[in-house]
This record gives C-alpha cells, sequence and structure tokens, in this order.
C-alpha cells in the first residue's frame, strides 16, 4: 500500500487515502492498481513552477545533460543538424543544452507555469504545450528524442513510447530516464515496513508529489521492445542522492549500489527497429 502523502517511519499511525502498489513477477514493473486519475493534468503539474522544483533545479550549465548527449552522439552517430525532442522539456535545460550541442532541437511540456519558464531558456516557437497524447509531429522526423524524468508520470507509458517512435527515424535512439524497480534503499525501508507488521511500501507515489506511477527493470525495456519494435542500444544504473539513512552509511551503501546496479535511476537508450511504425496496438 501507498499513502496519497508522506508515510513517514509510521505509515500505520497516519490517515489518508491509501492505494494498492503491485509488482510484475518477470519485468520489474512496479505501479499502482487501480491507477489515481486526476480529473485534469493541471491538478498535478498547474502549480507554479518555482513551488514544485527546487532553487538549483533553475540553474543551467553547460554540463547539464552532457553525458546523455555524448551516448546519443556516440550511438546515432552524431552530424551536425540533426534532430532532437525534448519530451516533457520542464524548464528547457535540456533543450538549450541539446542546440549547445548542435542538435535542431524541438520540444514539448503539458504544463503552463513549466513552458512560461522554459521560455526563458529556449525559442518558445520551438516548444509546444501539450501532453504527448495531444503532440503532433510528422513521422520519422527525429534521429533523437528524449523522456528526462517523465515516462514514470505517464498513465499510459507503453502507448506513449510507441507515438515517440513513430516520430523517430529507423534507427534513431531514445533516452529514457526513470525510477529503477530496483533500487536498494527502497528495499531497506520495505523491510523495515514488514518488520513494524505493515503491508506499506516506499515505491512511487501516485497521489502526491512528484506523482510518479511507475518504477522500471530494464527488463521491463526488454520486454516492451518486442510489442513497441525496438532494442536496447546501451543502459547505466545511477546511484544519485541517498535519503532517510544516517550518513555514516553512505559510503558502503553507495560502493555496493555502483557495483549492484541498484541504484536510484536507470537510464536506457531505445534504438528503433525497421524502417515502419510498431503494429502492435496496445501497451
Amino acid at each position: 500500500m501507498r499513502l496519497d502523502a508522506s508515510q513517514g517511519s509510521r505509515p500505520r499511525a497516519a490517515t489518508g487515502i491509501a492505494v494498492s502498489v503491485k509488482q510484475c513477477l518477470d519485468c520489474g514493473l512496479i505501479y499502482a492498481d487501480p491507477q489515481p486519475i486526476p480529473q485534469a493534468l493541471s491538478d498535478h503539474y498547474g502549480i507554479p513552477a518555482d513551488e514544485y522544483w527546487s532553487p538549483e533545479a533553475f540553474d543551467w550549465s553547460p554540463a547539464y545533460f552532457a553525458a546523455e548527449i555524448e551516448a546519443a552522439k556516440r550511438l546515432l552517430p552524431f552530424a551536425d543538424g540533426m534532430t532532437a525532442l525534448d519530451i516533457g522539456a520542464g524548464l528547457g535545460k535540456a533543450m538549450r543544452s541539446l542546440t549547445n550541442a548542435g542538435f535542431d532541437t524541438w520540444g514539448i511540456e503539458p504544463s503552463l507555469p513549466f513552458f512560461e519558464r522554459a521560455a526563458e531558456q529556449v525559442d518558445p516557437v520551438r516548444l509546444q504545450i501539450a501532453a504527448i497524447e495531444d503532440a503532433e509531429f510528422p513521422e520519422a522526423s527525429f534521429d533523437f528524442i528524449t523522456f528526462g524524468a517523465v515516462l514514470e508520470h505517464i498513465y499510459a507509458p507503453s502507448l506513449a513510447l510507441r507515438k515517440a517512435l513513430g516520430w523517430l527515424k529507423p534507427g534513431g535512439i531514445i533516452q529514457v530516464e526513470v525510477p529503477s524497480s530496483g533500487h536498494l534503499i527502497s528495499k531497506i525501508a520495505n523491510a523495515y515496513f514488514r518488520l513494524r507488521g505493515t503491508s506499506f511500501v516506499t515505491h512511487i507515489s501516485p497521489m502526491h508529489a512528484p506523482f510518479h506511477l511507475y518504477e522500471f527493470g530494464l527488463a521491463s525495456f526488454e520486454r516492451n521492445g518486442q510489442i513497441n519494435g525496438y532494442e536496447i542500444a546501451d543502459h547505466s544504473f545511477q546511484v544519485c542522492s541517498i535519503y532517510h539513512v544516517p550518513k555514516i552509511l553512505h559510503g558502503p551503501l553507495r560502493w555496493w549500489m555502483e557495483r549492484t546496479d541498484t541504484g536510484m535511476q536507470l537510464s536506457v537508450y531505445l534504438r528503433k527497429l525497421g524502417n515502419s511504425r510498431p503494429a502492435h496496438p496496445l501497451g
């Protein structure tokens, strides 16, 4: 179970609405069932950008998104003027980095407050105010598409990938960064909750910020690639920040997560196969 607010260390003593959390035993995908769906996207992402993002999130530097761009250039291979699309552009920082790296860059962002801040970083003509479900681009328009910290927020991620693949050129690359369902700290927290005799878990947050609906395993994309017509060209796990654990343990935990691929984030690079849109109608 997952509460609609922060659970703390004693979720049984908290008051709120809970939703069931399930995990696919085949691919590791973690999700809420049933999925709590807001009446409008603005219920989650219509808040001012200053309230959703931390102050340091607004700072851009040339190093921002640099590792992802380097991987994309290696996998394509890159030539100046290749086209890129940032799905869920947020504050526009990845679009700015892609443009600086030589890509002809476009983006979509469904949140008006986020769009307004992104327009301070990039040409607003190149940024649509739209969710991926409503956005439109010609078939095979892009060499590179990125879902940076986006796919976990989308209610039908397989269908979103399928639509993006239609916009991608054959052999093109989609980069996806998502929460990993194999995160070691989550497993430790879950074990703590079980020892307290509860069925609560720390995974996802479908009813409170940051509104994560899914966590993914690498096998989630291996299985989905068979449906949607792509292969995994590369992948990596990042430890990221460590929360809710005494600092004295951060070093050993980081060392272990780096060696066992049990960090917080999973980044995958998906290569489109074939010369046509994926044929499977479902995700």
